[in-house]
């Protein structure tokens, strides 16, 4: 048993071997000019388009940036025809609704002055047939008391309640209600107003650029303020110039509106001067309402104004609480600009340089690849260049004695044999 054992010990031994590298030289012109285009391609690839047209020497980092918005201007609506009254006129405070990132800005405006009382119902679900039967095929509900419809809490009486079809005033049957009253009308009123296209809107951006400091040790940051001067083109634009970025005409928005994602992207080599750090324009601009559909369609908001004068007045079946409070509830439809910025910040960098010319020296090793391929399993002498390429010595060989020297010349002159000949 102890024989056997070393027995195989010396068995494994033997088949244990050390790999060390060969070189073959082919004395072939088509090979070495497949090889070296190919370093060429390789080369080129890594040092004019890595890191020369892509800067890929430099770290980058994303910009995370601020924006504040004003938009100021005057807009007005024309008297109706016959009247001597004066145009209604609304500047920008009147018409624009702000929040963190984006601007409203109204081009269509409808007004319904309420009171708290009851009054009938003015949306289609709140219809009903008069106790008389009149316009029975009218009829789509039935009042119940308490229950809460979209004008209010119904008080289960079906009122007489004017309603326009076209140009024509008629009467149906509706739910009287509890609520704000006159109802908000159920049919939009299409009156846009002039001269929004022309309201201007100041982008004041402040972007940084985290972990990238400047040699005081402050972080990168560009501002489009200019000092305190609003400019055009630069940080001052009209609302249609960024609806055109948008390929968006102001004909299109005025009577429904619009729902606009801007973008403003920088793209800042830091190794320059900071004056060289501008956002790429013109700005991207996309309509994310879905404009042909009338499902979600446009971009309306709502909020409250001034009651003029004494107040509504209360038309036929509205009555009106004592005392009652009172408001002005304004629909409006127009543009909303949501503003986003993005963008990268890009600086030398000794590890990311070091990375990427690492990674091109061994990219090059694609043309031994390829060659190799070749020789091993495509030409006609593969079997041969095999064998030269791959060669098994055992420790006992005279070829690895000082006395194989003149078997290894010879082995040298017979590789010397054109491996690409006939």
């Amino acid at each position: 048993l102890p024989s056997a054992t070393m027995g195989a010990a010396v068995s494994a031994l033997n088949n244990v071997g050390y790999s060390t590298q060969k070189n073959v030289v082919i004395k072939s012109w088509s090979l070495s000019l497949l090889y070296y285009s190919i370093l060429a391609v390789v080369f080129a690839y890594v040092v004019g388009f890595t890191l020369v047209a892509k800067k890929g020497y430099q770290a980058t980092v994303p910009a995370v940036g601020s924006i504040a918005l004003k938009v100021k201007g005057i807009a007005s609506r024309p008297s109706p025809p016959g009247s001597n009254a004066p145009p209604e006129l609304w500047d920008a405070s009147d018409l624009t609704v702000y929040d963190a990132t984006s601007v409203f800005v109204a081009t269509n405006i409808m007004r319904t002055e309420q009171a708290r009382g009851v009054c009938p119902g003015t949306h289609e679900d709140e219809a009903c047939a008069l106790p008389s039967g009149r316009h029975e095929g009218e009829a789509s509900t039935e009042c119940r008391e308490g229950a809460v419809s979209r004008s209010g809490a119904q008080t289960g009486r079906c009122v007489p309640a004017l309603f326009s079809l076209g140009d024509e005033e008629m009467t149906r049957g509706a739910c009287e209600v509890r609520g704000w009253c006159p109802g908000e009308p159920d049919a939009d009123a299409l009156a846009p107003l002039e001269n929004v296209g022309n309201f201007t809107v100041f982008l004041r951006t402040d972007v940084r650029f985290p972990g990238m400091r400047d040699k005081f040790g402050r972080t990168f940051d560009v501002t489009n303020a200019n000092g305190t001067e609003p400019t055009l083109g630069w940080n001052l634009f009209t609302l249609d110039e960024i609806l055109t970025m948008g390929g968006v005409s102001y004909e299109d928005v005025k009577a429904t509106g619009a729902d606009l994602q801007m973008n403003i992207y920088y793209d800042c080599d830091l190794d320059n001067a900071l004056e060289a750090c501008v956002p790429r324009m013109p700005f991207e601009v996309m309509r994310i309402d879905t404009a042909d559909s009338s499902l979600s369609h446009g971009y309306n908001a709502r909020w409250l104004s001034a009651v003029k004068g004494d107040g509504p007045k209360a038309s036929k079946g509205t009555k009106f609480d004592e005392n009652a409070d009172t408001r002005a509830l304004v629909k409006a439809s127009g543009p909303r600009i949501r503003v986003s910025i993005t963008g990268v910040g890009r600086r030398f960098d000794l590890e990311q340089l070091t990375t990427v010319v690492g990674a091109g020296v061994a990219l090059m090793g694609v043309a031994t690849a390829v060659v190799d391929v070749l020789l091993l399993y495509v030409l006609p002498k593969r079997a041969k260049y095999f064998g030269l390429k791959y060669q098994t010595y055992g420790a006992g060989d005279e070829d690895l004695s000082c006395g194989g020297g003149e078997a290894a010349r010879e082995s040298r002159e017979d590789a010397e044999e054109p491996l690409l000949a006939a």
